[in-house]
């Protein structure tokens, strides 16, 4: 584990956005294309009910764009105050430039603010967080801006057995986290990666290596399942050893929303009771790297309180790669999820 603690840095504030458009499972089985048995299967094995799924026109940066727009709105800093942008997703708007140089330009932010993306999924809050956080703490910039987000589910067609239970699998979502100093707080992470296991989860197609090929998804389930219920746990352990806490010390613990097979596997091991860990993939399915802040989002977003609470976040996936958090937030610096139409007019022609 690479342990690091970002003195005087905070999480500021947390947004998220996501596409109006709602994929209800019980209501695509009436479809004759579809498999009811095969649909009923899949939401008792990964609790996913309904989810949103952008549109053919919509991009995460889309949903990353008006997630960090509000978080301006709100918390009322202006663009030249931000000097980092990260950028955490797996599907950018273009093969270059970085889709944060896009984002560079719609949000309005000036020439003394390092703009760059980070190419992770599941475990891209933490990593993100980290890296801004460090970025920030050694530098003079006064606040960063870290956002992440994919479109897994946009566009997908049933092509395969295992790309047909990704079809299903994945949400369309971008989130938005405000990062600044104040020497009152603290960020702690601990993160690892394990390259031997890149294959298990991987989109090798369409790239540079292999410009053509299948549509279908290759990957080993039970090695990804093995490594979340062994490592991640261990990490946890680990982790709250290093910090001298116990998990039950926080008030929610945040897992990415792998599936709920895998989450309650996760909350058995580290000992914690499962209500401890809030649950957002029922309605939005696996949104990749956007899964924690829109979790954190869901449960927090809408509360009428204003208190302070103490969070550990845990995000696990590609690469392979994993990695936890621990910070406090004012649940009113928490704001409740967007969902919007929004596109951009970048003036290229298909």
């Amino acid at each position: 584990m690479i342990y690091s603690e970002y003195n005087g840095i905070r999480i500021a504030a947390i947004s998220s956005a996501v596409s109006q458009n709602v994929i209800d499972f019980n209501e695509i089985m009436d479809d004759p294309n579809e498999d009811p048995k095969y649909i009923k299967s899949f939401i008792k094995k990964t609790g996913i009910v309904r989810k949103h799924v952008a549109s053919s026109e919509q991009t995460a940066s889309d949903f990353s764009y008006v997630s960090a727009k509000l978080l301006e709105e709100k918390k009322r800093y202006i663009p030249e105050e931000i000097g980092v942008l990260v950028n955490v997703t797996q599907n950018p708007d273009y093969r270059t430039p970085s889709t944060a140089s896009l984002l560079h330009k719609r949000l309005g932010l000036n020439k003394n603010c390092i703009a760059f993306d980070v190419n992770l999924g599941c475990s891209g809050f933490v990593y993100g967080v980290s890296i801004g956080a460090s970025l920030l703490a050694n530098s003079s910039s006064k606040k960063a801006l870290i956002v992440m987000g994919d479109t897994q589910a946009r566009g997908r067609s049933s092509c395969g057995e295992r790309s047909s239970n990704t079809r299903l699998l994945f949400g369309d979502a971008s989130a938005a986290v405000l990062l600044e100093k104040n020497p009152a707080y603290t960020i702690r992470s601990g993160l690892m990666s394990d390259g031997e296991g890149y294959k298990s989860i991987s989109s090798p197609y369409g790239g540079w290596r292999h410009p053509e090929g299948p549509e279908l998804i290759p990957g080993d389930d039970i090695a990804v399942f093995n490594f979340t219920i062994n490592e991640v746990p261990e990490l946890i352990k680990d982790f709250c050893a290093k910090v001298g806490a116990q998990t039950t010390d926080y008030d929610s613990v945040i897992l990415h929303q792998a599936n709920m097979m895998v989450m309650k596997n996760v909350a058995k091991r580290i000992d914690v009771p499962f209500e401890k860990c809030p649950i957002s993939i029922d309605r939005y399915g696996n949104t990749s790297s956007t899964s924690i802040p829109l979790t954190i989002v869901d449960k927090y977003g809408s509360s009428e309180e204003q208190v302070c609470i103490k969070l550990l976040a845990c995000g696990f996936g590609i690469g392979l790669s994993w990695g936890v958090l621990d910070f406090e937030i004012n649940t009113d610096d928490i704001f409740s999820v967007i969902e919007t139409d929004l596109t951009y007019d970048d003036g290229y022609k298909e």
